[in-house]
Formats: C-alpha cells, sequence, structure tokens
C-alpha cells in the first residue's frame, strides 16, 4: 500500500514536471519568434526548408554505391535528422541540449570529408578531426562546444537562464527565453550551411542525372541571408 501511494505520489510530480516544462517551452517558442529578426527568420525557414527537401532525395535509388557511400547517407540522414531536434531545442530554449547536438553534427560533418580522402580502415573508432572542416579562429567555436558539453565552466550555467527570487540566485530548472538562443540558432545554421554545399554536391555524385539548379539557387540566397545576419563572415585571415 505504501509502494502504491509513493508510486502515485512520484507519477504526479512528474506530470506536474512535464506539464509546466511544456508550457514553458511554449512561452519561450513565442517569445523567440517575437525577438527574432526577419532575416533570421527567413533563414530558418529557407534552411529548414532545403533540408527537408534535399533529405526526400536519399529514398532514390543510387545506380553505383559502395562503403564509402552507405557510410556518408548514413551520416547525412543522421545530420538531418539531428538538425531538426537542434533548432527545436534552441526554441525550447534548450540551448545546452542545442549545443551538444551541435557539437555532434560538427563531428559528422568533420567525418563526411574524411571519408572521402582516407580508407575507412583509418577511420574506424576514431574520433573525427574537426581541422578537416573549420579552420583557424572558426575553429574556436568547437572549443566553446566542448565546454558546454563537458559544462567545464561554471559560465555554462548562464545558458539555462540565471533568475532571481528575492535573495536567491540561480538557474532556472525549467526552460526560459535566453537572448543567447539566438547565438545558438546562429551555430546550428552555420555548421547547416557547410553540410548543405557538401550534401549538394555529394547528391550531384550519387544522382547524375537530377537537376539540382533550383536547390543550389536556394542555398546561395541562404548563404546571402547569413551574410547579413553575421552567421557567416569572409575570413579575415
Amino acid at each position: 500500500m505504501i509502494a502504491e501511494e509513493k508510486s502515485a505520489m512520484l507519477l504526479q510530480a512528474a506530470c506536474d514536471f512535464q506539464a509546466e516544462s511544456i508550457k514553458s517551452r511554449e512561452e519561450t517558442r513565442k517569445l523567440f519568434r517575437e525577438n527574432e529578426s526577419s532575416n533570421e527568420n527567413i533563414l530558418r525557414i529557407f534552411l529548414d526548408g532545403l533540408l527537408a527537401h534535399l533529405s526526400q532525395k536519399l529514398s532514390e535509388k543510387i545506380d553505383t554505391t559502395d562503403e564509402k557511400i552507405s557510410y556518408q547517407i548514413g551520416l547525412s540522414s543522421s545530420f538531418i535528422r539531428t538538425h531538426f531536434s537542434a533548432i527545436n531545442f534552441v526554441l525550447d530554449g534548450d540551448l545546452i541540449e542545442s549545443t551538444i547536438l551541435c557539437r555532434k553534427q560538427l563531428e559528422s560533418l568533420a567525418r563526411m570529408h574524411e571519408i572521402d580522402s582516407k580508407p575507412l580502415t583509418r577511420l574506424n573508432k576514431k574520433t573525427p578531426n574537426i581541422s578537416n572542416v573549420l579552420k583557424g579562429s572558426s575553429g574556436r567555436m568547437y572549443g566553446i562546444m566542448s565546454e558546454v558539453a563537458h559544462f567545464s565552466t561554471p559560465r555554462v550555467s548562464d545558458l539555462l537562464n540565471i533568475i532571481e527570487n528575492g535573495e536567491m540566485i540561480g538557474p532556472s530548472i525549467y526552460p526560459k527565453y535566453n537572448t543567447q538562443s539566438h547565438a545558438c540558432s546562429d551555430m546550428v545554421y552555420f555548421v547547416a550551411i557547410y553540410f548543405s554545399y557538401w550534401f549538394l554536391a555529394k547528391l550531384e555524385d550519387w544522382y547524375p542525372t537530377t537537376d539540382l539548379s533550383e536547390e543550389k539557387t536556394i542555398l546561395e540566397i541562404a548563404t546571402k541571408v547569413a551574410l547579413e545576419c553575421d552567421v557567416i563572415r569572409f575570413s579575415d585571415e
């Protein structure tokens, strides 16, 4: 009887927590959209739509395939699925979770490039080398992502949104809108642009009879918007 009472109490606590979390995420999404610039919105629509559209190509038969192509198709499928999870985390205010997924995206992208240049026997069970996709100062992004993933400094708590309640100051247990959400969104789309250029080139190789000119135009427009948003910038090195 005691076990049943405790189970009911714990179940209610879990349900209450989830209900409050859902409510907080809905409010966070609303505030994100209210504070999102026009260009940020355009970039999100273009890149999300482009990746969703291109993902359908992977359901088509490839005439000639091998182990490397199969590996890259698996990585590409995972990348696209993770992209939408990462941006949903941003919209919901789960910035640490989004950053961790973005770190995974960079590692996947690095492995995609490595597969083109190295035998698979040299890659198996090896951590991808991020320097294959990020050079110079842009490579510091991965260091920031790793800091968040490992929670290696106290400042990572800022991504949880610090709240004040009288004399009490601390991170919110529920997701809240945070102005840093926009920086996290920038990281997600920065990596997505890198992937999209690589992926379009691969689709041309895998499906040589497919016309991807419209998709290329969409990506070019998205890239111009990303430059205007300062999501990407020309190297000054």
